[in-house]
This record gives C-alpha cells, sequence and structure tokens, in this order.
C-alpha cells in the first residue's frame, strides 16, 4: 500500500484516467493538484464532480510555476511523454507514475492483466464474466473504460481484478504486477508513438516483468519462440496453436492442463462471430480454468456473452444491408480481422487519425471483401493513395455523408461496415462516440425509409 497522505502531488490530465487518480488520492489524504490541457465541457463536467474536494486546478495549459512543488507525479496514458510536467519531474527527479500503477499500489485483490494489439476488451469482459459466474467478486475495469484506480474501493482481498492493459499505461508501470498477465497479440499499431514494431512489442511484454515463478503468463503461440520471452519468469501458458494449453479442433474448445484435454464447448454454442473470437474465448477460458472457474461456468458465461458495443456490432438491416458498427476497429489489422469475418461484400467507411501503419497489408482483404470505400477524418487522403487502384473510394467530411453515400451503393445481400483503422480523435472524443453517430445516422435512414413507405402506403390507401 502506497502511503500519500499529505504528499502533494500532481495530476496531470483530467480525462477518466486522470479524473480518477484525483479521486483516489484525494480520498486518501493526499495533497492533490490537477493540471488539464484543455478546458472542454466535459473536463469541466469532471472538475464539478470533484469540487467536494480539495483539489488545486489549471485548466487550458500547463505552467512550470503550478506544477513546480510536486512530490509525486501521476500522469494518464494519453499524455506525451514531452509534456511540460513530466520534463519538469525528470529534471528534478520528481518520481512519476502512471494512473494503473496508482490503482495497482491501493489493490487488495490479485489482478488479472489483458493486454494486445487486438481483442483486449472482449477478453477482459469474457474472463470478467467467466470468474463472476463461477461465484468470485469479480471487478472488470482498466482500459475499457473505467480506471483501476476508480475502482480500487471495491476490490477487497477476496475479489479479482480483470484489468485491460494498453502499452501507453505499461509505459509508466514501476510494481505493478498480475497474478496472471496475458498477451493475445502484437501487431502494427501507435506508430505515431513508439518508435517502430520492436519497441511497440518490448512495451507489451514488459507486463510480465516484474512477475515471480508463482504468478502465470498467458500468451499467444505465435510469439511462442519470441526472443522477448526471455522477460518471462512465471508459469507460461501458450494458446491459439494445437498441442498449446488452449485451443480450437474440429468446432471444440479444449483446454489442455497437464496431459489431459478437456473440451469446454463448441463453437457453434459462442454467440460472438469471427475466428479471432474464438481465439479469445480459448484464451478467456484457459485464464478462468487457472484462476479456479470450471468447465460448466466457462460454458454458460460464455454462451450468454452478447460482445461489446461498436466492436461489430450489427445495428440494423434494412432493404437487405446489414449496417455493422465496427468503430473500435481503431488499427489496420483490427479492421482486417473485421474482414475476414465477412460473409458478404461491404461498402467500407474508414478513416480518422492515422496511427503510421503500412494499409497495404490489408490490400488482400479489401479487394476480396470491399465493394467501394468511403474515407473521412485526418487520414482520408493517405488511404485514398493507397487503395484509389483496388477498388472505388470517396470521400466525406461528415458521418452524415459517409453513411448516406455507403448506403446508397450497397445492395441486398451486401453491408455498410464502419471499421476505421484509425483512432478517432480527429473528430470525435472516443470511438465510442464515433460509433454512436454512426448507429444515428444509420437509424435516421431507417426511419426516413418507415415515414416514406408510410406515405406511400397511405397514399395508394386513399386512391383506391
Amino acid at each position: 500500500m502506497m502511503d500519500v497522505k499529505d504528499k502533494k502531488v500532481l495530476v496531470v490530465g483530467l480525462g477518466v484516467s486522470g479524473f480518477a487518480a484525483a479521486g483516489l488520492l484525494a480520498r486518501k489524504g493526499a495533497r492533490v493538484s490537477v493540471t488539464e490541457n484543455d478546458d472542454g465541457e466535459g473536463i469541466r463536467q469532471r472538475l464539478e464532480k470533484l469540487s467536494s474536494y480539495n483539489i488545486r486546478v489549471e485548466l487550458g495549459g500547463h505552467t512550470e510555476d503550478f506544477c513546480a512543488d510536486a512530490e509525486l507525479v501521476v500522469t494518464s496514458p494519453g499524455i506525451d511523454p514531452k509534456a511540460l510536467p513530466l520534463r519538469l519531474a525528470e529534471e528534478k527527479g520528481v518520481q512519476v507514475i502512471g494512473e494503473l500503477e496508482l490503482g495497482y499500489r491501493f489493490c487488495k485483490g490479485p489482478v488479472i492483466a489483458v493486454t494486445g494489439t487486438n481483442g483486449k476488451s472482449t477478453t477482459t469482459e469474457l474472463i470478467g464474466r467467466i470468474m463472476s459466474f463461477s461465484g468470485r467478486h469479480t471487478v472488470v475495469c482498466g482500459n475499457i473504460g473505467n480506471p483501476l484506480s476508480g475502482e480500487v474501493d471495491k476490490i477487497g482481498e477476496d475479489s479479482v481484478a480483470v484489468v485491460e492493459v494498453s502499452s501507453f499505461q505499461i509505459e509508466t508501470i514501476e510494481k505493478f504486477k498480475p497474478r496472471l498477465a496475458v498477451l493475445l497479440n502484437v501487431s502494427e499499431d501507435h506508430y505515431d508513438r513508439h518508435e517502430d514494431m520492436e519497441s511497440y512489442k518490448a512495451w507489451k511484454f514488459r507486463i510480465f516483468s516484474n512477475q515471480g515463478e508463482d504468478d502465470w503468463a498467458v500468451i499467444h503461440a505465435d510469439l511462442g519462440n519470441d526472443p522477448l520471452l526471455g522477460v518471462v519468469r512465471g508459469r507460461l501458458h501458450l494458446f491459439g496453436a494445437e498441442k498449446s494449453a488452449a485451443f480450437v479442433r474440429d468446432g471444440n474448445v479444449i483446454i489442455r492442463t497437464g496431459r489431459r484435454s478437456e473440451v469446454v464447448m463448441r463453437a457453434e454454442e459462442i454467440p460472438i462471430g469471427g475466428e479471432h473470437n474464438l481465439e479469445n474465448v480459448a484464451c478467456a477460458a484457459l485464464v478462468s480454468r487457472i484462476m479456479g472457474a470450471g468447465a460448466p461456468h466457462i460454458r454458460k458465461a460464455v454462451m450468454t456473452f452478447k460482445g461489446l458495443g461498436h466492436r461489430f456490432e450489427k445495428v440494423a438491416c434494412l432493404e437487405g444491408v446489414d449496417f455493422i458498427d465496427d468503430s473500435k476497429a481503431t488499427n489496420i489489422d483490427a479492421t482486417r480481422r473485421a474482414l475476414e469475418s465477412m460473409d458478404r461484400r461491404a461498402v467500407l467507411i474508414a478513416g480518422g487519425r492515422d496511427k503510421g501503419g503500412d494499409y497495404l497489408t490489408i490490400l488482400p482483404q479489401v479487394k476480396e471483401k470491399v465493394k467501394a470505400m468511403v474515407l473521412i477524418g485526418e487520414a482520408r487522403e493517405k488511404i485514398r493513395n493507397v487503395f484509389k487502384s483496388a477498388v472505388p473510394v470517396f470521400e466525406a467530411s461528415t458521418m452524415t455523408e459517409a453513411v448516406k453515400r455507403a448506403a446508397s451503393m450497397a445492395d441486398q445481400g451486401e453491408a455498410v461496415l464502419l471499421s476505421p483503422m484509425c483512432s478517432s480523435f480527429d473528430m470525435y472524443e472516443n470511438y465510442k462516440e464515433r460509433g454512436k453517430d454512426f448507429q444515428k445516422e444509420v437509424w435516421e435512414i431507417f426511419t426516413e425509409d418507415r415515414r416514406q413507405k408510410t406515405t406511400n402506403n397511405s397514399q395508394l390507401t386513399t386512391h383506391n
């Protein structure tokens, strides 16, 4: 447990992570200051919720005078490491930790940590659901939207915390030591922050760096021969390939413990689609089994799991056209997985803020599954230049325009798929807001279609 009573602690950023950190620190008796570069409505609303605490705040920019006397700095994952408060702390030798590390210092129960480029949220939710079904008090939190710092008061010694962890959060850990850590996969992402693929992968593997021999590490078999496995000191289990500890074979999800193989459930019983989700289920089943859940709990929990919002979520079907919200596909590999899961051709809405990946890597999937593309956001010109010779490409300045144009090009038996390949921060606060905007526009079309049909039927009745 960390002692912060009467300590001068500077929280950098007042997003969801900074808000959670500031509240926890105040409850633990720290003398909290918050510095935030923005001054928008969302920031003001969070500030209002903290008004019962005696917290110093500066909004609209960071100043040296405000940050000068900090004895500890807590940063949020989205903060640029070169931001003024972090540079000052480094110059003065002041300790800097992230919100995840702060939450861990006050967490009484064991932590299951899940990281990877794609599938983190789904796998985190699956593990949490299975553990709850097994009778264990479970808190699901982290990068999934509710930070660990905001949940630690609910976590007792008999609880388990299932925590989604991003590479940005791993950058600022010190003692963070999960009882069980999961690495799902590593593919191109966040080149706007990380120097190259090897650097990005090294940060992901750092999730295992503080574990000991009594902890567990669960890693995808594709990474089973990676040199970075040398950092793993816990009990290693691979998943995703036959002869590993969890895999899918002949339509069965199988867990192997020791020499014994156990069929947990049939793939056809899993309500979420896509080959990648079969692996996510296999991983979640293995992790939950290690943590004490039985096969009946695993099967029942998975069978009642409907998937996450904005992750390949079917919004509506209009005139035989499916509208699918995959706004959470914020990198190229996530869109590749979405296209591979499609059983029909689609008009793809993509674009946003570029993260530095190679769009050419999904050219085969685009040629096979994409009828046309409608591009939005800052990256639209870059994406258009990659795909314009492969499929028809159009641009839109708003989601309204994008959805209408995509809908006009999709025929019966096809789909309109929002799967951006990019972050949302050029046009939206987050991927959820982007997905909600897409869904709103889809329902506008649906409502207008219903209105038009009602009008036509009314006119026909009057005429008769």
